[in-house]
């Protein structure tokens, strides 16, 4: 009998923006608040830091105290983030398999020659 996989947990677009500021530094809610408003998305403190808490029982962020501030730090960076949707995507659509999900890309994306090139170099180095 096979195991059921662990549940991964999405992120919403919202928190995804509040993780991509985190990926440039770690900061405060209300640094996050700021840097959300210079980028045009003008989020309450309260909305920030809802969010934040979200991403925090989710293991996307890490959370530090600092004084009396809290300074939130993303806790996986943008390839880990990516390879979990992966295989919650290959999980759920494709018995576990990766396999049909890539042939699915070469089938109907078109890529560069630089592209091709780097996945022909990483199909190299995987046998």
């Amino acid at each position: 009998m096979t195991r059921a996989p662990k549940p991964f947990k999405g992120i919403s677009d919202a928190e995804l923006a509040l993780l991509e500021a985190l990926w440039k530094a770690p900061a405060a809610p209300n640094e996050l608040q700021e840097r959300m408003a210079q980028s045009g998305q003008e989020w309450a403190y309260t909305t920030v830091q809802t969010l934040l808490h979200r991403l925090l029982q989710k293991g996307f962020v890490r959370r530090k105290r600092v004084g009396v501030a809290q300074i939130y730090s993303p806790a996986v960076d943008k390839n880990e983030l990516l390879a979990r949707h992966v295989n919650e995507l290959a999980e759920r659509l494709c018995a576990g398999s990766i396999s049909p999900l890539l042939l699915s890309l070469v089938k109907t994306k078109r890529f560069s020659k630089g592209e091709l090139a780097r996945f022909r170099t990483l199909l190299d180095e995987q046998e």
